[in-house]
C-alpha cells in the first residue's frame, strides 16, 4: 500500500470523525475509495455579490477539495462550487496560504476555509479577487460576518517529541508514524528537525540544505527546479511572488530584495544583479543601468 493511499485513508477517517451530521460543516460528497475528491458544505454566513453589484449575506456554501496524485507533497486543489465574494477566493481557486504543510490534516484545512468564509481570516495584500479586496478594505467594520467558534473543530495538536523523548526511543517497541499512522519499530523511526517521529516513507531531506524534514513539516516547492525545500531555505520573488530555493534566488545589490532570475537584471555598467525597482532603461545607450550607475 502506497504512502499516499495510507494518507487518503487516514484523512477520510479524520474527516468523518470531525464533521458529524447536524453540524455547520458537513460532508456533502466523497468520491473514491479512499476518497480523493470531497464536496464540503458550510452552513456559515459569508458574502456574495448580487447581479446589481450589491453585496449581501448568504449562509450556505459548497467547496470542492481535490487531492491530486502529488498529494500530500503538493497541496490540495480547492475551489468554491457556489459564488463567494472574498478577497482570497476566486471562481477557480481558494488561496490556502503561501506554504503548504504536507502534514496539515484535511479537517484543519476545511476549518481554515470556514474561517475564510466567515471573514475571520482574509488577506488584502495579495488578493485573488481585487474587487472584493477593495470592498473589504472599506467595510472592515462589518467583519466577521459570522462569529462562529471554529476552535472545537481543531485537533488537539500534532505529535511532536521533546529532545529527551527523541533520544530515548526504544528500538524494539512499536511506534506509529506521526504522518501516515503506520506502525513500525522504534529502530525504523526517523525524527525530523521539527521532532516529528515518522516512518521512512514519510521522511525526506531539504534539497537545499540537506536538513531532515518530513511530510508533516512546512515545506515549499521551488518554481524553477521543482525541488522540495524547508521553510528556512524558502524565499519568494518580491516581484512575481513565485517560490524559490537558494540556488534560484538572486538578491538586488542595492536593496537586498530577493527575486527570481526573470525579475532581476544585470546592470550594464557594474554588472551587478538589480531588482526591477532599481533598474532603468537608458534610451541614449539602449541598455539597463542600476540607480547607482545612472548618468
Amino acid at each position: 500500500m502506497s504512502i499516499r493511499h495510507k494518507r487518503l485513508q487516514s484523512d477520510y477517517a479524520k474527516i468523518v470523525d470531525t464533521f458529524k451530521e447536524g453540524g455547520r460543516i458537513q460532508i456533502k460528497a466523497a468520491n473514491g475509495n479512499p476518497p480523493e475528491k470531497y464536496q464540503i458544505e458550510f452552513l456559515v454566513n459569508s458574502l456574495v455579490m448580487k447581479p446589481d453589484g450589491s453585496v449581501t449575506v448568504k449562509n450556505n456554501h459548497i467547496a470542492e477539495i481535490y487531492l491530486t496524485t502529488s498529494y500530500p507533497r503538493q497541496p490540495p486543489q480547492c475551489r468554491m462550487l457556489t459564488p463567494v465574494f472574498h478577497p482570497n477566493i476566486a471562481p477557480h481557486a481558494i488561496c490556502i496560504g503561501d506554504h503548504w504543510a504536507a502534514g496539515e490534516s484535511l479537517p484543519h484545512l476545511i476549518v481554515r476555509i470556514g474561517e475564510m468564509l466567515a471573514f475571520q481570516s482574509y488577506n488584502l495584500k495579495s488578493p485573488l479577487n481585487g474587487e472584493a479586496a477593495k470592498w473589504a478594505s472599506k467595510n472592515a467594520n462589518r467583519f466577521p460576518v459570522d462569529k462562529m467558534d471554529f476552535s472545537a473543530y481543531y485537533e488537539a495538536g500534532e505529535k511532536v517529541l521533546s529532545d529527551t523523548q527523541a533520544s530515548q526511543i526504544d528500538e524494539n517497541s512499536m511506534m506509529s508514524c506521526a504522518n501516515c499512522g503506520t506502525q513500525v519499530k522504534g529502530s525504523q523511526i526517523i525524527v525530523c528537525s521539527s521532532k516529528h517521529p515518522v516512518c521512512a516513507n514519510c521522511a525526506m531531506k531539504c534539497s537545499a540544505c540537506g536538513q531532515q524534514i518530513c511530510l508533516k513539516c512546512v515545506t515549499s516547492i521551488c518554481s524553477v527546479c521543482k525541488q522540495i525545500i524547508c521553510v528556512h531555505c524558502h524565499t519568494k520573488c518580491q516581484s512575481c511572488k513565485v517560490d524559490l530555493c537558494p540556488a534560484h534566488t538572486v538578491k538586488c545589490h542595492i536593496c537586498g530584495v530577493s527575486s527570481c532570475y526573470d525579475c532581476s537584471v544585470d546592470c550594464a555598467i557594474c554588472g551587478k544583479a538589480t531588482c526591477l525597482d532599481h533598474i532603468k532603461l537608458v534610451a541614449e545607450t539602449n541598455d539597463y543601468r542600476c540607480s547607482k550607475c545612472l548618468p
